[in-house]
């Protein structure tokens, strides 16, 4: 069965002129994938017949999406290198220091979201603040330096690096005169309520980043533990966590009355009631505009298809914010959703369906980004879903139920705490026994393997034909690049 999505192309093209108007697109890649994409209709049936005014509509979204980051360069200054003044809203430092100097980033009011080089003779802000100093582009990766700071930051969306040499501390209210955003109360009430039930290390921090997307109390060595299982997506707000705080409220939506159906509307509030407290991340937001597609389309009687859903999170993501389709985590959301959605159409084993089909949509970044392939993502996804989704469970009883009995809401908690310390326990014994993943040199050939699987992984969405081309083509580039290596 084929899926419908007549606006998923259009998005695409908008896309890619967001991408070509921030710079990060020549004019001959801009070229080739217009053609390729409006040439080929990326292969879904329109249920109706290509036509000049809707290819005319195509190229017209890649020029709007032009335009949206020509107006967006020219209303945000870029690093020059000049003494700025900027108001800090808010900071996410690194829990390693390097030398003198505190690393992060953090919005600001002025120019968005900037990288920080934090003096430590300086204080670093715990909340809002006015700081002077140098903003700078980013410098270049060092030969000798594995580690490139510009693609780690410009995937965090960061648009250069920030570095104060005063803070005007003085100048801002009294503490008790703040007025703090929802993001930062939302993570005090719920550090707060953790560090009451006395939840040791690093469960405590896995519980903070699934319940608020605060991973500064996580240890590094649990975050490369989780990207060498494959789970690292558990740790970044996204879908599955938007589905966990609303799945029992849109239960409603189903319902053939429509006055039941409405009642789904108070877990659409507490959705985006959380994606805001979380600081509004791009793959959380994507997951609150497809529910709420989806909603509407329910609410008015008609069935709006997934895709459909996609597309204009698409749309409205980019629209937003033009550098969004640049950031590594925004396109790792995008990519693993486009693969999970390329299944969900036959609904037969999709408990292990949707790991394989969101690991292998963002093989790619993951060869190429991060150098390693997890070999266990399959049974560990599988057996991490209900666990995961017990252990939410629990802080969500716990906060529910502490503000009427905060005895018996610490005692859901620390059964949570409780879970998260042995499941970590148990992933970290299998790490020492069995290697999670493996280090990849070079990723060039995992491209080729990615283009096979989404040949497979597409099948019943685009035209046999195409699938075919793309899982040869993969497969002529996997051998062409393993015997360039071997010679």
């Amino acid at each position: 069965m084929r899926l419908y999505a007549p606006l998923l192309p259009y998005a695409i093209s908008f896309w890619l002129g967001c991408t070509f108007g921030v710079g990060d697109l020549n004019y001959q890649w801009l070229i080739f994938l217009l053609w390729f994409f409006g040439g080929c209709w990326m292969g879904f049936d329109w249920s109706y017949r290509f036509s000049h005014a809707r290819y005319l509509l195509f190229i017209s979204c890649c020029l709007i999406g032009v335009s949206r980051s020509f107006f967006e360069i020219n209303n945000r200054p870029f690093p020059d290198g000049e003494l700025h003044t900027f108001s800090i809203t808010s900071c996410k430092p690194l829990p390693v220091c390097h030398g003198r100097s505190i690393y992060g980033y953090g919005n600001t009011r002025e120019v968005g979201k900037v990288a920080f080089k934090w003096p430590d003779n300086i204080v670093f802000p715990a909340v809002e603040t006015i700081a002077t100093g140098y903003w700078n582009d980013f410098s270049e990766q060092r030969p000798q330096n594995s580690f490139d700071a510009r693609s780690y930051y410009e995937g965090l969306g960061c648009r250069g690096v920030f570095i104060p040499k005063k803070s005007l501390n003085n100048y801002l209210p009294t503490a008790s005169q703040h007025n703090y955003t929802l993001p930062f109360m939302y993570r005090a009430e719920m550090k707060s309520k953790i560090e009451s039930a006395r939840i040791p290390q690093p469960a405590a921090g896995f519980m903070l980043g699934l319940s608020t997307g605060d991973k500064s109390w996580i240890p590094k060595s649990t975050k490369v533990l989780f990207s060498r299982a494959g789970l690292a997506h558990l740790l970044a707000v996204s879908g599955y966590h938007v589905g966990l705080v609303g799945c029992i409220p849109l239960l409603f939506l189903s319902s053939r009355r429509r006055e039941v159906r409405w009642l789904s509307s108070i877990g659409l509030s507490g959705i985006w009631g959380f994606i805001i407290a979380c600081g509004s991340p791009w793959s959380a937001v994507r997951s609150g505009i497809m529910v709420t597609v989806a909603s509407i389309g329910k609410w008015s009687g008609r069935h709006i298809l997934p895709w459909q859903g996609f597309a204009i999170a698409a749309w409205v993501v980019a629209w937003v914010d033009p550098w969004a389709p640049q950031q590594l985590g925004t396109q790792l959301s995008f990519a693993a959703t486009a693969g999970i959605l390329a299944v969900i159409s036959n609904p037969r084993w999709l408990i292990i369906r949707i790991p394989i089909a969101a690991q292998t949509a963002t093989l790619a970044w993951t060869a190429t980004t991060f150098h390693q392939l997890p070999i266990w993502f399959l049974p560990l996804n599988v057996i991490a879903s209900p666990v995961v989704a017990l252990i939410g469970s629990c802080i969500g009883a716990g906060c529910i139920v502490g503000e009427l009995s905060p005895s018996i809401g610490k005692i859901f908690l620390i059964f949570g705490g409780v879970v998260t310390k042995w499941g970590l326990e148990l992933l970290s014994a299998l790490d020492s026994s069995y290697p999670l993943s493996i280090h990849i040199e070079s990723g060039e050939v995992f491209i080729g393997t990615s283009l096979v699987t989404m040949g497979w992984l597409f099948q019943s969405t685009i035209p046999m034909l195409l699938a075919r081309i793309l899982s040869a083509t993969g497969v002529v580039y996997s051998l062409v690049s393993l015997f360039i290596s071997l010679v």
